[in-house]
């Protein structure tokens, strides 16, 4: 008897924190849906692709969709090499955007719904989901923006901003992957300097940058535009590209 007793402690011991961190997730939770607003279901929804999400092959993953819906200027916000991922390995620096006043950068409009938006959201721990004004988008392509929905654009959290470091560098594979989507919609839209305005509207190009290419981190997209992307790669000022480490 005494040792069932025993027993029986530990198993509402265990059931006790077990609720507890429960709790403690939700709320957690809680928290971070701050940075997620609510989406309004019955309009249209909108996404501001900035980096990965340009390839093809990231948005069918992510998104269980292809299509584009125009490739567009994104003023008063600026991208770059600023997104410092901790939480998981590799440690290292990835794309992000932030809010700058007099910035600009191409992207892509994907058209969205708020099934695919809750995933995206599930999945983010340095950005926040915000809304940006239609104003600040301009077609490349010559196309009519749509004239109703909700756009929305995630954001750099400020504690997760930092450039690179030799700790958490820019990583070769992340670079290929954002220049190849950037190639496929120079090709799309029939935009030839749309990969080479990646590169130029793209800031925080570091020498702390290695190259993992032959054996890509984190089980990454293999590419196959590798010429095309080096060529790119080249008209960078500071010779960063030259100076990119082995791992």
């Amino acid at each position: 008897m005494e040792k069932f007793g025993a027993l029986g402690i530990m198993n509402v011991k265990r059931w006790l924190a077990v609720v507890f961190c429960l709790g403690l997730s939700g709320s957690l939770w809680a928290l971070d849906s701050s940075c997620f607003p609510k989406v309004d279901t019955g309009q249209p929804q909108y996404l501001v692709a900035s980096g990965m999400m340009m390839l093809e092959a990231a948005r069918e993953k992510k998104l269980n969709k292809a299509e584009v819906e125009l490739p567009v200027w994104v003023s008063g916000y600026q991208r770059g090499w600023m997104a410092r991922v901790v939480e998981k390995a590799p440690a290292r620096t990835v794309l992000g955007v932030t809010p700058e006043e007099g910035k600009l950068f191409n992207g892509l409009l994907l058209a969205s719904s708020d099934r695919q938006i809750s995933s995206l959201d599930r999945n983010e721990t340095r950005t926040c989901r915000t809304l940006i004004d239609v104003r600040q988008l301009k077609s490349m392509a010559g196309g009519h923006l749509p004239d109703k929905g909700q756009f929305w654009i995630y954001v750099v959290k400020p504690k997760s901003k930092s450039k690179p470091v030799s700790k958490y560098p820019i990583q070769q594979s992340d670079v290929d992957n954002f220049l190849t989507g950037c190639l496929e919609q120079s090709k799309a839209f029939s935009l030839p300097q749309f990969a080479e305005q990646c590169v130029d509207t793209t800031v925080g190009w570091s020498d702390h940058w290695t190259n993992d290419r032959e054996r890509p981190s984190g089980g990454k997209l293999v590419q196959n535009k590798r010429v095309q992307i080096d060529k790119l790669l080249e008209r960078l000022e500071g010779g960063f590209f030259k100076k990119v480490r082995n791992e």
